[in-house]
């Protein structure tokens, strides 16, 4: 879709808000809400986005000794563009859509320490080579019977498994607690992120949680 059939179908949906959102240096997801106008303002002229995300670690703990942003720079607003290919309509909230965002220069040009455009780079590369990139992604991930504010009093030790003991390929337990494998699976295919297949794990006998769950 090119920005006019954007436009077009956020009004048709009723989408209300936008979620946009840019990797930062260490790969973590970071990005805000925006209202219909701002978005549609920032598919003409970009948004600024503050570059202390090329500067900072998963804590928002400041790196020393940087050359891309620091002190010496002040952490100035750098221009987001919005990538109209990533388009997606969030299922589990209401009138949401979403997309990713990528990282310019004062020049205009693309800003090379963004991770996108190091993908960018290696795809082009590999495609100069004649090949054609497939990826996919296996993600493995943990239940627990805790909340957020409950593992970090824990320290994030001795915390509550979903279901105890260890138990992998269990059709069992996937079937015990279908409607969340089940919410996973449908959520993401509307999500338009296909899921090929999910199945419990094998855990290790730690402080870690021994069923977690994998998800092809």
């Amino acid at each position: 879709m090119d920005a006019t059939q954007v436009a077009k179908d956020l009004e048709e949906r009723g989408i209300k808000r936008i979620k946009v959102g840019g990797f930062d240096v260490d790969g973590v997801l970071r990005g805000k809400y925006i209202s219909a106008a701002k978005f549609e303002s920032a598919l003409k002229n970009g948004l600024g986005f503050c570059d202390v995300i090329f500067g900072w670690d998963s804590n928002d703990v400041l790196y020393d000794n940087v050359q891309v942003t620091g002190w010496h720079t002040g952490y100035p607003d750098t221009l987001a563009k919005i990538e109209l290919d990533s388009y997606r309509v969030v299922p589990w909230e209401e009138s949401t859509a979403f997309f990713l965002l990528d990282f310019y220069g004062k020049d205009g040009k693309p800003l090379a320490i963004s991770p996108l455009q190091v993908l960018k780079r290696v795809v082009k590369r590999v495609e100069s080579m004649g090949y054609c990139p497939l990826t996919s992604a296996e993600y493995e991930y943990f239940f627990f019977n805790e909340t957020p504010a409950s593992a970090r009093k824990k320290n994030w030790i001795d915390l509550e498994p979903l279901s105890p003991g260890m138990f992998g390929y269990s059709v069992l337990r996937a079937s015990t607690y279908s409607e969340l494998v089940t919410s996973i699976i449908e959520g993401m295919n509307a999500y338009d992120v296909p899921i090929e297949g999910m199945h419990t794990e094998t855990g290790r006998v730690s402080t870690r949680p021994p069923s977690p769950t994998t998800t092809r």
